[in-house]
């Protein structure tokens, strides 16, 4: 989908690689907690991929609307993250900020969510 909107094969590289090294990340330190993998950690997997990707693809967007307009690869990387990088890393904050009562909890609640990565 992303060759399809950017029409570049380098731009469709960087959430191809994003997807699989977060992932990586993901299981060694699920690994690493001793957490398992079930339907609530599979569903949790699902979000955060789709939000890395989302990332990913508002940034390369950025970078790619800079090297259309004529700026070096470098300075259109830099200029294009710079503007939206603030944006993307507010929205991260904000969605870790909102799942972060779920590690407060206690009783019950808490044991069905447990085990989410």
């Amino acid at each position: 989908m992303v060759f399809l909107f950017l029409r570049s094969g380098r731009a469709t590289i960087i959430p191809a690689v994003s997807v699989p090294v977060s992932l990586i990340g993901t299981f060694a330190a699920m690994y690493l907690c001793g957490f398992s993998l079930n339907n609530l950690s599979l569903m949790a997997l699902t979000i955060a991929t789709g939000f890395v990707v989302d990332d990913a693809i508002v940034v390369l967007e950025n970078i790619a609307r800079h090297l259309e307009a004529g700026m070096k690869p470098l300075q259109a990387a830099l200029q294009g993250t710079r503007e939206v990088g603030f944006t993307v890393l507010s929205m991260s904050l904000s969605l870790v900020a909102v799942f972060l009562p779920l590690l407060l909890m206690g009783g019950l609640p808490a044991d069905c969510y447990a085990n989410l990565p």
